[in-house]
């Protein structure tokens, strides 16, 4: 019995002693074996598309195949699925734990930027592993790379480093993960108006910071411009993509377009067509003029971005973006849905936020993958717009109303 309680005892003492490194590892196996349990089924996606590029550059060569057009995916991405072809594992498998991999890279600097926000609080730590918990077990972060096989997790690790920097006042070493994220997916695209913002309102940041964007496509593309002899072919795709889905306002993800259009499509009635193609254009057009406003606004009142303003203008840009373009994916709210958990950190009377935001997109998810039971899309494009108008007024009553409650 005595030896019992002396085993006991040595037990309660390591775990006094390493509270947060069980805590750690525990989560860390608990979300591995998750993902173990859905890696094995094969999604629409991958059936449809992942596989046959990968059997197809396979056939050609792994590398040597970049030179010939498969895919439509950038040409980082693809280099990466041409070097999977050599490793001895299944597609299905490899092509997940890459995004797999990147969910946990995610983690690490999800924690290291809660640590930054908190910094010299007591509860940063338990904070920051908290959040990192609950990133890992957000149901659209797991279904996105164990189930689905995509890659969204992979540019939404470079935003989160290019945040991380942008925390520490390193504007251009933020520039620089933010074009890495660019280079692996367009819709890094929906945070760029903070780098933007920021530009107008520090003059330290130089213009010439900017130049790295397309330098970072270029060196990205460089297997791919080895093989293929095209120069242009980091830039093209970005136009293929754009271009894939012109006929469609959204495709799953509920917005602006989704309260009064419905479906066309009897198998798919969240797929919203566009009745004209201009729409689209206009759109974009009138999503421009918005953060045009902002910027005027921002440079008026000559915002600070101290850490708190870059989160919130960072998520205020993904929010603005998923919401009044066009060619919304159910997906693209990805790093809304990441970025809202650390908005909460900052604003936990805000709770509601992270919450909704999820739940929106992973009601995408659910028809998608699963034909599941979907909320009406233009009931939740309403509460979208609702949680982006009171996110607006917060923004409004935080760093644009004068005293006198006129903009000067």
């Amino acid at each position: 019995m005595k030896k019992r309680l002396d085993i006991e005892n040595k037990i309660w003492k390591f775990i006094d002693k390493n509270p947060y490194v069980i805590f750690f590892f525990l989560i860390t196996i608990f979300s591995l074996l998750v993902r173990f349990l859905l890696i094995k089924y094969p999604s629409g996606d991958y059936d449809i598309f992942l596989k046959p590029w990968f059997d197809e550059l396979k056939l050609y060569g792994g590398l040597e195949a970049l030179g010939r057009p498969i895919g439509n995916y950038t040409p980082i991405y693809m280099t990466i699925l041409s070097l999977l072809t050599y490793l001895p594992i299944d597609s299905l498998i490899s092509i997940k734990a890459v995004s797999i991999f990147f969910d946990y890279l995610g983690g690490f600097f999800l924690v290291k930027i809660i640590k930054e926000l908190l910094k010299d609080k007591k509860y940063s730590k338990t904070i920051s592993l908290v959040v990192y918990g609950i990133y890992l077990f957000l149901p659209t972060v797991i279904l996105n790379s164990s189930f689905w096989g995509q890659s969204d997790s992979i540019y939404t690790v470079f935003v989160l480093i290019s945040i991380y920097y942008l925390l520490k006042n390193k504007f251009l070493k933020g520039i620089i993960f933010w074009s890495m994220a660019f280079a692996f997916k367009f819709q890094a695209i929906f945070i760029f108006p903070l780098y933007v913002l920021m530009y107008f309102t520090n003059r330290k940041i130089k213009f010439k910071y900017f130049l790295v964007i397309p330098l970072i496509v270029f060196l990205f593309s460089i297997p791919k411009i080895i093989f293929s002899h095209d120069f242009l072919s980091g830039f093209e795709v970005y136009y293929n993509q754009s271009s894939t889905y012109d006929s469609y306002l959204t495709l799953n993800l509920p917005n602006f377009y989704s309260i009064y259009l419905k479906g066309y499509d009897s198998s798919n009635p969240n797929l919203i067509n566009t009745p004209l193609k201009e729409i689209g254009i206009i759109g974009i057009i009138g999503t421009l003029m918005i953060f045009m406003t902002i910027g005027l606004l921002v440079y008026k009142k000559k915002i600070n971005f101290d850490k708190k303003a870059i989160i919130e203008f960072g998520l205020w840009s993904i929010m603005i973006c998923t919401f009044f373009l066009p060619q919304m994916h159910e997906r693209y709210l990805f790093m809304g849905d990441v970025l809202a958990l650390i908005y909460f950190v900052i604003n936990k009377k805000k709770y509601y936020v992270p919450i909704i935001i999820e739940l929106i997109s992973l009601n995408g998810y659910m028809y998608l993958l699963f034909s599941g039971f979907a909320i009406n899309m233009s009931l939740l494009s309403i509460i979208y717009l609702i949680i982006l108008v009171l996110y607006t007024k917060d923004m409004y009553v935080n760093y644009f109303k004068e005293e006198n409650g006129v903009l000067g």
